[in-house]
């Protein structure tokens, strides 16, 4: 529980609109767990909502990946990754994220209405991802 000490320091900083100290309290947090546990991927989802307050689209999907690559189970990451993405133009990119959400959906701790929302979610992604990707790079 100790560990969690500056991440809630770091949400109450957020709450507050003090962002860069939040984001030192989210950083000083990341270096207390290992790289791929629970810990740093709700960390990197905390620092990926973080920047998209501030602004910052590219570090916010830098963390949103890390949190990916970290293991994520959390349908919420992917979401925003793929909108992200999405927002970028990266289109191969969103695509490949909504359908990897979709195979994380089936190991995600949701409840069914849950998994039923984000498996919608996901689908209407793929659907606008594929309307916007030209012809001959839909695969």
């Amino acid at each position: 529980m100790e560990a969690l000490g500056p991440v809630f320091m770091g949400q109450r900083l957020f709450n507050r609109g003090q962002y860069l100290e939040a984001e030192v309290m989210y950083c000083q947090a990341l270096e207390r767990f290992p790289p791929k546990s629970a810990g740093s991927v709700l960390i990197y989802n905390k620092l990926g909502i973080l920047y998209e307050k501030m602004g910052n689209s590219r570090k916010a999907l830098d963390s949103y990946e890390k949190g990916a690559k970290a293991g994520a189970l959390t349908p919420f990451t992917y979401q925003r990754l793929c909108c992200l993405y999405l927002e970028a133009k990266r289109l191969p990119q969103a695509l490949e994220c909504a359908r990897q959400a979709i195979k994380v959906l089936k190991k995600a701790r949701t409840n069914l209405p849950q998994e039923v929302y984000f498996w919608f979610i996901f689908q209407r992604l793929k659907r606008k991802i594929i309307r916007l990707m030209p012809p001959s790079s839909r695969v």
